[in-house]
């Protein structure tokens, strides 16, 4: 099994910068795996309160609740952070 469960999903969002940076940096990341968008004007960022990177937005599918956390969490905290919020 991977990371995550079957219904769970990160969606990589990218604002700030260039699209062609942008690619770069999933490229540089090996990020290919995970669904990335491009938010040059930062409709996305603005939404959920994001203002700097790393910042992690947790949407629940059923509820539309979010929480925002900023900072790096690796894998462990990624899972963490699911299982927190009855995610997994």
């Amino acid at each position: 099994m991977g990371l995550l469960e079957q219904d769970q999903a990160i969606v990589g969002v990218a604002s700030r910068d260039t699209v062609a940076e942008m690619e770069s940096f999933v490229d540089r990341h090996e990020l290919a795996d995970v669904v990335n968008i491009a938010d040059p004007e930062g409709v996305v960022w603005d939404r959920f309160g994001v203002f700097g990177q790393p910042t992690w937005a947790f949407v629940n599918g059923e509820t539309g609740e979010v929480t925002v956390q900023l900072g790096a969490l690796g894998t462990q905290g990624v899972l963490a952070a699911f299982e927190a919020r009855g995610f997994g």
